[in-house]
């Protein structure tokens, strides 16, 4: 889903061995998909064993496992077992209550390329190649290059190569490994965070909310490099200990990314913990996460970075997240629940100094918070239905949030407080233990909807252009094919 059309940003030059080693492999998107024909032929595992609703990225216990063991476990034969490559491609058709915003469209100037209309737009979404799986009992990789149709733009996407090992202390059982990755989230197993949270695909074109966390919404995703330390004790206890950096100006042109929120200044902490509960069919975990970044600013006008010479911008987050699982007899009835709250404090110094080319804040003390809760529930892993609920509030900010122009994404009031829903059901006829050319093909057809009670701030004439939150609404038909 298209949140905003923003100014690129720029980076400093910083170490790049990650981000070389990352390209090495062929590199990583903007939304995650995580279910690929090549995890189940070397498993031998049909795609519902790892997958809730039989084609990801939301996971199962076995799932987790599966990414927390670097991707290595086997168990497959055959050619599928040596296949480490697949593909998706994900097509969608759109429809909003009311016409896009003239300020959106390509014959006004607006960001929109020139081949799609103000409404009821359709067609082919995005196409991503993997590379999948383990090198052997202690190496493994995860990554995705996708190609963004609506951008017409090749993207590095989800990275994530794995070592592990697998040791024993107080007693337990434990894994423990590195994970070299290109955002911070991407380690985590759950699917209560924003890289790997609801919803899994959405509409490219239609307006979202402008205000997220620094954790979502894409914003350090593909922009940053990283490592993690994580370790998984006795099937209960996940902690995750990584660093992240911004990647170099270079290194994101040619992975074709769009600039971050800035130019890191320095290393950004990222700690995360986790604990889980398991009893029959049922499991339960709560965790906790905080991210420190620490930015130099950009320009709102250009994408020349700052040097920090008027201050640094930096964002403190905590975030609490859940989910509960329960699976059922032989997977004919699932539920699940997962979500997340994030507290973020931003201190904007660099972007409010009003002597700064880079001024983009009224004020250099924020705050934002961002609560979200999905529900989905399968009958026999095919047929499913979805319900999220997202709401995201903080202090008013008119330079942050108040565009003035009439593209749809502004606040007449300067704030980032929306709410919305998300409906959807799928049909996922393939992906079981008796499917036809398992484990080659998978298929996911949906339908999704989109109710915003809150945009930018207000229910009505949000902008100051007279549309409304209800305008934004948005019907989305998809296919996600994957081979």
């Amino acid at each position: 889903m298209r949140l905003s059309y923003a100014v690129p940003y720029s980076v400093r030059q910083g170490p790049i061995a990650l981000a070389a080693f990352s390209t090495i492999f062929a590199a990583a998107s903007y939304k995650p998909a995580h279910a690929v024909p090549a995890f189940a032929g070397q498993t031998g595992y049909p795609c519902q064993q790892c997958h809730i609703g039989a084609l990801g990225p939301q996971l199962t216990p076995f799932g987790r496992n599966f990414k927390i063991h670097g991707y290595t476990i086997r168990g497959g034969d055959g050619i599928a077992s040596k296949i480490p490559f697949a593909l998706w491609a994900q097509f969608g058709f759109e429809h909003d209550a009311k016409n896009l915003p003239a300020g959106d469209l390509a014959s006004n100037g607006g960001g929109l390329p020139h081949e799609y209309g103000n409404n009821d737009n359709g067609g082919l979404d995005a196409v991503s190649m993997f590379l999948a799986g383990g090198l052997n009992e202690h190496v493994g990789a995860f990554i995705q290059v996708t190609w963004d149709n609506t951008a017409k733009q090749l993207f590095e996407d989800n990275t994530d190569i794995r070592v592990i090992d697998t040791v024993n202390y107080f007693g337990k059982d434990a894994v423990v490994g590195l994970s070299f990755n290109n955002a911070p989230g991407i380690s985590d197993p759950y699917n209560s965070n924003y890289i790997w949270g609801y919803p899994f695909i959405g509409p490219f074109l239609s307006l979202g909310p402008n205000a997220s966390p620094i954790l979502g919404g894409g914003i350090t995703q593909g922009n940053s490099y990283g490592v993690n330390a994580y370790t998984w004790w006795d099937d209960r206890v996940y902690i995750d200990l990584g660093v992240y950096e911004s990647q170099a100006p270079g290194m994101l042109k040619l992975l074709g990314e769009a600039y971050g929120p800035g130019s890191a200044t320095g290393a950004e902490p990222y700690v995360s913990a986790t604990y889980q509960w398991t009893w029959g069919n049922n499991n339960i975990h709560l965790g906790a996460t905080n991210f420190y970044a620490r930015y130099n600013p950009t320009s709102p006008a250009s994408s020349n970075g700052a040097d920090g010479s008027f201050g640094h911008n930096t964002y403190d987050d905590i975030v609490v997240d859940n989910g509960y699982q329960y699976m059922g007899d032989d997977d004919v009835n699932i539920f699940t629940l997962d979500g997340w709250i994030d507290w973020e404090k931003q201190d904007l110094k660099g972007s409010s100094n009003i002597l700064s080319p880079y001024l983009s804040s009224s004020q250099p003390h924020n705050n934002l918070q961002e609560f979200h809760e999905t529900a989905t529930y399968y009958y026999k892993q095919t047929y499913g239905a979805t319900v999220a609920f997202d709401t995201i509030w903080g202090k008013k900010n008119q330079l942050e949030y108040n565009t003035g122009s009439d593209d749809g994404n502004g606040s007449i009031k300067g704030s980032p407080d929306s709410t919305y829903f998300v409906f959807e059901g799928d049909w996922v006829p393939f992906g079981k233990e008796e499917s036809l050319w398992r484990p080659f093909v998978n298929l996911k057809l949906g339908l999704q909807y989109y109710a915003y009670l809150k945009f930018n701030g207000r229910t009505t004439n949000y902008d100051g252009f007279g549309r409304n939150a209800s305008d934004n609404n948005t019907l989305f038909l998809f296919a996600w094919f994957v081979f």
